[in-house]
């Protein structure tokens, strides 16, 4: 194969750096002007002649991959809408730029000198176009659009938040402009607003693979719920092995599409749930560690200071079902070892908060390593470090890496301790217990315990000697590494952690 037998390569005059080339097909020229879209895409490949032919075609292949999408957007966007739409925005640009506001003829009477002074004001020279010696009297003047005047029209006689006409990209824009206001709203340290902007980046593109697929259509009743379901269709089928993909790809766009219906265009009734059942039972088993063999191992690393202080602080939490996100969230000022627990996530007042035991004396010292570290600009200084900040594959490779190095087994990931910890607490029989669920952050539905109410009693000292009780049952069949954490209450029926030493 040569360069010249590839298609759809080309090859740039007077160097040797090579392009995409490729032609909108005629049947869609028209919706790609009216989409501001070129009818030839040209997009550079970032390689030159001398690259290996593999290289080359495997770069065309992901352009045309690109080009396909494109296309499927022009073909699915009614050409009516983008019409309707550009006038719609022409209007508002309009009125903006003249300081004339939206609903400014809403109760006024037509016969009203206000009346005409608005109209006026709002088109100027072209309020009079369609007058028969327009022309002679504005020879060099371009008439506007008929569906601009229209726009305009409409647009001042319906209240602001009234509007008839919306886009499948309004719903994206406000869904957008709500995410960025909780972020500002919600954001307690500077590593939390570097993962809740990246995960509203990856939403944002999931956003727009859903436009790609459906189209910028008219945000209507019909259009939204069959958009839906077509989308969710088509997501099962490209994730077929993978559900929760599929899921995870859908939310953001049905979420949209239920805001703007419920805060903007009130007229439109969105699906009230979408719902991917084959989730549950194609649901990815996870790797769950060996007790007898790996367990031991792993308990060996968290107090090997040789291993990653955040890789430490995970196996720890093997025993009361933490996260990354958990830890990362963390504050160093949250850690009370005199009372031998720490406040995992957040403080006593946030959401999804709970206290978590000291295990021992190693744990504590993982716990304090970063007391003096200085806050960032939000005043948050976290258990981890440097590892606050980092993105979670980052932490994926770190801990596969470092269980790896443990055990052996390359299966092993973040959520197998997770995922051991329940393993642990069902062998030891009380993974059913309420308490357990309380510890692990988990709902338990039928219990009372796991209500919101009366959840500050979660930070007792009645609550934590419970936890207390349940960590060392857990850790009971493991190896001493280091003298028990203290313990600070008086409650006779506390077991102290470590017992068989």
């Amino acid at each position: 194969m040569t360069l010249k037998t590839i298609k759809h390569l080309r090859v740039s005059k007077g160097t040797d750096w090579l392009s995409y080339q490729r032609g909108i097909p005629k049947a869609l020229l028209t919706k790609a002007k009216l989409l501001n879209i070129p009818p030839n895409i040209v997009k550079p490949l970032k390689l030159t002649k001398s690259a290996p032919i593999s290289s080359i075609i495997n770069a065309i292949e992901k352009q045309n991959e690109k080009f396909e999408d494109l296309c499927r957007l022009i073909s699915a966007t009614n050409a009516r809408d983008i019409t309707k739409g550009e006038a719609n925005k022409g209007a508002k640009a309009l009125l903006n730029e003249r300081k004339i506001e939206q609903g400014a003829l809403v109760n006024v009477d037509s016969i009203d000198d206000d009346f005409t002074e608005i109209i006026d004001d709002a088109f100027g020279i072209y309020a009079n176009q369609d007058h028969p010696e327009w022309n002679e009297v504005y020879p060099t003047a371009k008439k506007l659009p008929e569906a601009l005047m229209s726009a305009v029209n409409e647009l001042l006689q319906t209240p602001k938040g009234h509007e008839n006409f919306h886009l499948f990209s309004d719903a994206v824009d406000h869904y957008k402009a709500h995410r960025n206001k909780n972020i500002k709203v919600s954001v307690k340290s500077d590593g939390q607003l570097l993962k809740l902007n990246r995960e509203l980046s990856k939403d944002l593109k999931r956003l727009d693979d859903f436009i790609v697929f459906s189209g910028n259509q008219e945000f209507t009743s019909d259009n939204c719920n069959v958009a839906l379901r077509r989308y969710k269709e088509h997501l099962l089928e490209r994730h077929k092995k993978s559900p929760a993909t599929a899921k995870r790809d859908l939310a953001p766009s049905a979420s949209a599409m239920r805001k703007y219906a419920e805060e903007v265009a009130m007229n439109v009734t969105v699906i009230a749930k979408l719902t991917i059942k084959e989730q549950r039972s194609n649901a990815k088993q996870r790797e769950v560690a060996d007790v007898e063999t790996e367990l031991p191992l792993i308990w060996a690393a968290a107090h090997d200071d040789s291993y990653d202080q955040f890789f430490r602080l995970h196996v720890f939490g093997i025993f009361s079902g933490s996260h990354a996100s958990e830890l990362c969230q963390s504050d160093v000022t949250h850690v009370h070892a005199d009372q031998s627990y720490f406040v995992l996530g957040g403080t006593k007042r946030d959401h999804r908060t709970r206290p978590v035991v000291i295990v021992n004396d190693t744990h504590r010292k993982l716990l304090t390593e970063f007391a003096d570290a200085a806050k960032d600009s939000m005043g948050f200084a976290s258990i981890c470090g440097r590892r606050a900040t980092q993105t979670e594959s980052t932490h994926t490779r770190l801990m596969k890496r470092q269980l790896l190095r443990a055990t052996g087994n390359p299966k092993l990931t973040a959520y197998s301790l997770r995922h051991t910890g329940n393993h642990l607490g069902d062998i030891k029989g009380i993974s059913n217990l309420p308490q357990f669920s309380r510890m692990f952050g988990w709902s338990a539905v039928e219990s009372h315990i796991q209500s919101d109410y009366g959840k500050a009693g979660i930070f007792s000292n009645t609550m934590i000697a419970e936890y207390r009780k349940l960590t060392d049952k857990l850790i009971e069949d493991l190896p001493d590494y280091n003298s028990p954490a203290p313990s600070t209450t008086s409650h006779s029926n506390v077991v102290s952690i470590n017992r068989r030493s």
